[in-house]
């Protein structure tokens, strides 16, 4: 089983390399992704069913023991991930067939996105923070280029923000990775939770772990690190903006549920309190920028910033449900996400502008754009009964819970604030006569139409569903917050125990110029991990 945890990064980067010979046949290309992204969905279908069970995959890399090697990981939460990433991928592949504009966004982008699910898929799992990093970039130089297909000058203008942004944050996680590595001597995630855990490590290492974390702040756009995302993503091709938008972020929001608990154990503590802290001023600097926008994509866009404010308030309340209650939002939010910039899109293609009121009347002529539209926007602002009031609902309860008031009242009023914006593109766009549709039968394709109600249907599903679904994000967050299963999971890999140490061998720390402190006829035996390379995680013989 633990071999399947390979496949969702290789599927797509075999598909990548079979697609580069088909650059001119644009139809190839697609197929090809189509089957793919089928082949992917059974793939990661089956992977969450394990998860349910109570599986955590884990794959060791060339059977290295896992603090030295590379170690791939999949538990609940990593599989709900590559389920979300699966299918927001398959909807674009359906919607970018009939909105691409120009033969040069349609040669390049099939093989750019399969190359970009790489690096996705990867950091989900990943177990270790270099490789994280290493996945970021193969994720990162394929979103540059897909970002900035078709050259336009404000596109290139508006994009050159996220690209070195995006740089400068690869470059100060690198120093950070190396300066854990320095001080802690480990980059493996659930053996430097052990190490943490003895409370041995120096002061220096926590300055060096604020960096990482940053970064993964930055990755997730929360405040003051957010200025980056509101311009970018709204000048990309609209089915790229719309896998962007729906996805990227969450790859930042999925390396803090993994990395926080990891880090902070078990406790809730001052570190928390700073990041309910800055959840709140997420949510409301988000949604009020959003308000003040008078673009769709704009205002779109600045939802993903109060959105993901959301989910870190599940995670900053840092109890069960208040944990699950932001996976559940993550699960509802790329779902909605996606399909509101897919039938955003299409009401743009067929008015020829985003500008709200340059087109009207959509929901006369174009009925399925506005289902399209209506029942994501709808859960995007928490009513009932579709899937943002139950992710808004259980967060409100965790909220009251830990007696957060502040926080969980400006969570109420931030979703009062965006059911307003919502209505303000559905007056302006949807509503009324129809007027200045310039391209009207651009609103029919069947292929946009397909991945804009896919999203939409699956929308209101999570909504039905909410109780089997919440439960699931329950065994994720109890998975999280226990730390002690992934840690195990991962240190015991390929049957090696992390506590093991060999009979009649005394294990000593070696500091220079100590000897002398050793207990009388103490041996002096380093038992050293990195030399490590045998199936028990112990050194060979007279490696010692």
């Amino acid at each position: 089983m633990n071999n399947l945890v390979g496949f969702v990064f290789l599927v797509p980067l075999v598909t990548a390399v079979l697609l580069m010979p088909f650059t001119a046949r644009v139809e190839v290309q697609r197929r090809l992704s189509l089957i793919s992204g089928i082949v992917l969905l059974g793939l990661i279908g089956w992977i969450v069913y394990l998860t349910v069970l109570g599986h955590i995959l884990v794959l060791p890399l060339g059977n290295w023991a896992p603090w030295i090697g590379i170690v791939w990981v999949i538990d609940a939460l990593s599989a709900i991930m590559l389920a979300l990433t699966a299918i927001t991928s398959f909807a674009m592949l359906l919607y970018a067939s009939g909105s691409l504009r120009g033969y040069r966004e349609a040669k390049y982008v099939y093989p750019l996105h399969q190359l970009l699910l790489v690096g996705v898929n990867g950091s989900f799992v990943t177990g270790d923070f270099f490789n994280l990093f290493v996945m970021f970039e193969i994720m990162l130089l394929a979103s540059f280029a897909l970002i900035s297909l078709g050259a336009r000058p404000r596109q290139l203008n508006q994009t050159f923000p996220y690209v070195l942004v995006n740089l400068v944050a690869s470059a100060v996680f690198l120093g950070g990775i190396g300066a854990v590595y320095g001080t802690a001597g480990t980059v493996n995630m659930a053996e430097l939770s052990r190490r943490i855990a003895t409370g041995e490590l120096p002061p220096v290492f926590w300055a060096a772990i604020s960096l990482v974390l940053l970064v993964f702040a930055i990755k997730t756009a929360l405040v003051p690190v957010f200025f980056w995302l509101p311009d970018s993503y709204p000048e990309a091709p609209i089915p790229i903006a719309g896998f962007f938008a729906g996805l990227l972020t969450k790859v930042g929001v999925y390396t803090l549920f993994r990395s926080v608990p990891l880090i902070t154990g078990t406790e809730y503590g001052r570190f928390h309190a700073v990041l309910l802290f800055i959840a709140a001023a997420t949510m409301l600097i988000g949604v009020l920028g959003a308000l003040g926008r008078n673009n769709i994509r704009e205002i779109l866009s600045f939802h993903i910033v109060s959105q993901v404010g959301y989910m870190i308030f599940g995670l900053a309340l840092y109890t069960p449900i208040a944990v699950a209650a932001g996976i559940f939002y993550i699960v509802h939010h790329i779902i909605v996400k996606s399909a509101l910039f897919f039938a955003g899109g299409i009401a743009e293609r067929v008015g020829g502008s985003g500008t709200l009121g340059s087109v009207r009347g959509i929901a006369k002529t174009h009925p399925w754009v506005a289902v399209g539209f209506f029942i994501p926007a709808m859960a995007l602002a928490g009513l009932p009964p579709f899937s943002g009031f139950w992710g808004k609902f259980f967060l409100i309860v965790a909220g009251f819970q830990v007696e957060a008031w502040a926080a969980t009242t400006i969570a109420i009023v931030v979703g009062l604030l965006t059911l307003a914006s919502m209505m303000k593109i559905w007056t302006y766009t949807f509503w009324g006569a129809p007027e200045g549709q310039r391209e009207p039968a651009i609103g029919h394709d069947r292929g946009m139409l397909a991945g804009t109600l896919l999203l939409a249907g699956l929308s209101v599903g999570i909504g039905l569903f909410a109780a089997p679904l919440f439960a699931y994000s329950e065994r994720a967050a109890a998975q999280l917050l226990a730390v002690t299963p992934y840690v195990d999971a991962v240190l015991n890999a390929g049957g090696m125990d992390a506590s093991y140490i060999p009979p009649d061998v005394t294990v000593v720390p070696v500091v220079p110029g100590a000897s002398e402190a050793l207990p009388a006829g103490a041996a002096e035996i380093v038992h050293t991990r990195a030399l490590t390379h045998s199936g028990t995680g112990l050194p060979a013989e007279g490696e010692l």
